[in-house]
C-alpha cells in the first residue's frame, strides 16, 4: 500500500469516527485502531488530531470547490443560472455533509478556531470564483456591477448561512432550497442589467 493509500485510509476512518462520535471525543488511539495500525504508526502520517482534521476539512472543501469551478465555467448556463446553481451547491454540500452527521460540525468549529487558514483559504477560493462569475456576466452584458470584489464579497456574505452546519437541522431541505432560491432571486434583481 502506498503512502497516499494509507493517508486516504486514515482520512476515511477519521471521517467515519468524527461522524459518529464527534471531533472532540475522538482520540488518535481510536483512529489508529480503526485503521488497524498502532498510534505510533499513525503519527508517521499526521502530527496530531488537528493535523488529521485539517487534512479532512481540506479534502471535503476541495470536493466542494471542484463542483463550484464546474458551475462557474459551464457555458451552457446563463450567468443567472450559474449564480443560482452556485448557491444551491453550497447549500446541498453543507446539508448532505452535516444533516446526516451533525457531529461533523465539531470539526468545522475546531478548524475555525484552531486552524483558521483552512477556512480562510476556502473563503478566498469562493471569492475568486464569484469574481470570475461576475466578470463573465458583465462581459456578456447580463450583469451590471461597479465593484466586482465588493459585490463578490457581499454575495459570499449573503450565502454564508447556507454553509453553516448549525443551520441545517433548523429547516427541512425543501425549506432551505426555497430560501436559497428566494435569495438568488433577490441578488439577481440587483445584478441584472436593465
Amino acid at each position: 500500500m502506498t503512502e497516499i493509500d494509507i493517508r486516504t485510509q486514515i482520512l476515511d476512518a477519521t471521517e467515519a469516527r468524527f461522524s459518529q462520535y464527534g471531533y472532540n471525543k475522538t482520540t488518535m488511539a481510536e483512529i489508529a485502531r480503526d485503521c488497524g495500525m498502532s498510534a505510533a504508526n499513525l503519527y508517521r502520517y499526521f502530527k496530531n488530531k488537528l493535523d488529521i482534521g485539517a487534512a479532512l476539512a481540506q479534502q471535503c472543501l476541495a470536493e466542494k470547490e471542484s463542483v463550484l469551478v464546474e458551475i462557474v465555467n459551464d457555458d451552457k448556463l446563463t450567468s443567472s443560472e450559474r449564480l443560482e446553481a452556485f448557491i444551491m451547491h453550497v447549500l446541498h454540500h453543507t446539508y448532505h455533509h452535516f444533516n446526516d452527521a451533525p457531529k461533523l460540525s465539531e470539526l468545522v468549529d475546531a478548524m475555525a478556531v484552531q486552524c483558521p487558514s483552512v477556512v480562510d483559504a476556502h473563503r478566498q477560493s469562493k471569492l475568486v470564483l464569484l469574481e470570475q462569475l461576475l466578470q463573465s456576466a458583465i462581459d456578456k452584458g447580463e450583469f451590471s456591477v461597479l465593484d466586482i470584489p465588493a459585490t463578490a464579497d457581499a454575495i459570499h456574505t449573503a450565502i454564508s448561512v447556507f454553509a453553516l452546519p448549525t443551520v441545517m437541522p433548523m429547516y427541512s431541505l425543501e425549506q432551505l432550497e426555497k430560501k436559497a432560491k428566494d435569495l438568488s432571486a433577490l441578488l439577481l434583481t440587483g445584478l441584472q442589467t436593465r
